[in-house]
């Protein structure tokens, strides 16, 4: 058996003749292309955004790492030099042990000229008192040191040399220390000097870019030694969380309310990390998207809502003219179909003429002087009746065909619909199928529900197929069955004959325009691709099986809600 099926599903709203659904079918053309053009470059947007967000923070990562590399670097060498400079006085051979307060001053300013940081130097016996001492406090000297972290360091460490974190001690002024030790004739020796952390930040500042990044020193307990007077005061607690476990990295942190970039790399010779942190706000996604980005972007997408909405105004137009010639091949179907009818209807309107005839024939004897005869009231009113009733009979054929006929807008409403088959079998076709040697029959299914579909193009397409049917017959006796039934949310019509059937090649092309298996002048080729058509317009398909000298079944499927 061979067989074909021809599905295509189209929304309510792409009918015909109604300026509100195509305005609706313009809109969701629109919709349609948005998402489908419009969706896919605000993807795209996003993803190069998203990279060059991203490549653009990496970018500022690796600048800042080598920014706290250098810097880091470059404070390391000046406290190797500082330390340098405490080891070779110290180690000098005509270094005095003790040294006097003379020898004390004139180390210091040798000290001085070296770096402008060194504050004062002091030193200490073995009994970890400071025994010499030059520098603006001299308080200090002969002070007892021995209890200091720094001292017990050197003390106990096997390190000859310690620079402190940053703190006041005894003179209640920030600063840190620097101190080496010695073990000379058994005697445990310190020589120390303390340094000011302002001078110092000021070399670090002196080595970055003006107002490009802002650096601070902290050391293993997260606690500022150096920092800028807007980023905090010393012996604050910093932020910026710093691991231990690396020697240097980067990451991000929110600081009111504004992300910012940092790089850190701890020193070699302090328990310090150089913490470099950018001044400008990372923004987020949006905020590091220059303004000629946002231009491009706008103008790409102004450009593609302006491409779509041209386009949908042409596919409308389109459409309009596509449903305008459908509607005038829809018609002339019918007119077509009309036609293949006029035998019979001419016969079903004839019989109440004749009727309507002889009535009024009879009543004009009846008035005929000549004739003598009278009728009474009661007869009379018989015979008006019956020559009524012959009128409206033929009123109604006319209704009937002309409602049929008649170019009317798509009309979406809940049907029964046997009430629709039945009006084109019974109404229509009953006089036709009476005087042939068609045999028809019904399997309705009662228990299907109401079908929301545009009763006028449905029984277009019955009528069609019956057409068919009846021809494929031909003169030769035959049966058509109709059956009804469900099929998920699908009602199904399915329409049987025991004609000729149809072979694989004439199946191929049966939806084919003004293709026919008829006579010449028997059949114009259009009733089954405006059937396919209407199938369409109605949201639904239309299936068909032959078999060469057995028959064919056309098989109409509709969705039970149709929605507009």
């Amino acid at each position: 058996m061979a067989k074909v099926k021809r599905q295509q599903v189209v929304s309510a709203e792409a009918l015909p003749f109604k300026a509100e659904h195509y305005r609706e079918w313009r809109r969701r053309q629109i919709i349609r292309m948005a998402i489908t053009y419009i969706a896919p470059l605000v993807i795209l947007i996003v993803y190069f955004q998203y990279r060059y967000v991203g490549l653009e923070d990496d970018s500022r990562r690796i600048h800042l790492g080598a920014i706290a590399e250098h810097q880091a670097n470059t404070l390391d060498l000046f406290l190797t030099e500082r330390r340098v400079n405490l080891a070779n006085l110290i180690d000098h051979p005509r270094f005095s042990i003790p040294p006097s307060s003379e020898e004390m001053a004139d180390y210091l300013s040798d000290l001085g000229r070296v770096s402008a940081a060194f504050v004062d130097l002091g030193f200490f016996d073995s009994s970890g008192v400071q025994v010499a001492y030059s520098g603006p406090h001299p308080s200090l000297e002969l002070q007892d040191y021995r209890e200091e972290d720094w001292y017990l360091t050197l003390r106990n460490a096997e390190v000859n040399s310690v620079i402190t974190d940053v703190y006041l001690g005894f003179r209640q002024q920030l600063h840190f220390t620097i101190a080496v030790s010695r073990l000379v004739e058994n005697q445990f020796l310190v020589l120390r000097a303390t340094l000011d952390p302002g001078r110092m930040y000021e070399y670090i500042e002196s080595q970055q870019a003006a107002g490009d990044v802002i650096t601070c020193l902290v050391n293993a307990g997260g606690v500022y030694q150096l920092v800028d007077e807007h980023a905090g005061r010393p012996l604050d607690d910093c932020p910026i969380p710093i691991s231990s476990e690396k020697h240097f990295g980067n990451g991000m942190i929110k600081i009111d309310d504004a992300s910012r970039l940092y790089a850190f790399q701890w020193l070699r010779n302090a328990d310090w990390s150089l913490i470099v942190q950018s001044v400008k706000n990372t923004g987020g996604f949006l905020g590091n998207m220059r303004l000629s980005s946002l231009i491009v972007s706008a103008g790409l997408l102004l450009l593609a809502v302006v491409v779509i909405v041209n386009r949908a105004g042409k596919l409308v137009a389109q459409q309009k003219e596509t449903d305008q010639t459908r509607a005038q091949l829809e018609h002339a179907a019918k007119l077509a179909s009309v036609g293949e009818l006029a035998s019979g209807i001419a016969h079903e309107i004839n019989n109440p003429l004749a009727v309507i005839t002889e009535g009024c024939g009879l009543l004009m004897d009846y008035t005929d002087p000549q004739f003598g005869h009278t009728l009474e009231e009661k007869e009379l009113r018989e015979r008006l009746d019956t020559i009524q009733s012959s009128a409206f009979r033929c009123r109604d054929i006319t209704r009937k065909l002309l409602r049929f006929v008649r170019k009317t807008d798509f009309d979406l409403r809940e049907h029964d619909v046997h009430d629709i088959v039945d009006g084109i079998t019974d109404d229509l076709l009953g006089p036709e199928i009476e005087v042939s040697n068609v045999k028809l029959e019904r399997n309705y299914d009662r228990t299907l529900p109401k079908l929301t579909t545009d009763a006028n193009q449905l029984q277009q397409v019955i009528l069609n197929v019956i057409n068919n049917a009846t021809d494929a017959i031909g003169d030769a006796s035959g049966t058509i069955r109709i059956s009804t039934s469900r099929r998920g949310n699908e009602i199904l019509i399915s329409i049987r004959d025991t004609g000729c059937g149809m072979t694989t090649e004439q199946l191929e092309k049966v939806f084919m325009p003004f293709f026919t298996t008829k006579e010449v002048g028997k059949g114009t080729g259009l009733g089954l691709s405006v059937s396919y058509g209407i199938m369409n317009g109605l949201g639904g398909e239309i299936e068909v099986e032959s078999t060469r000298d057995v028959g064919t079944t056309f098989i109409l499927a509709l969705p039970i809600k149709l929605k507009r």
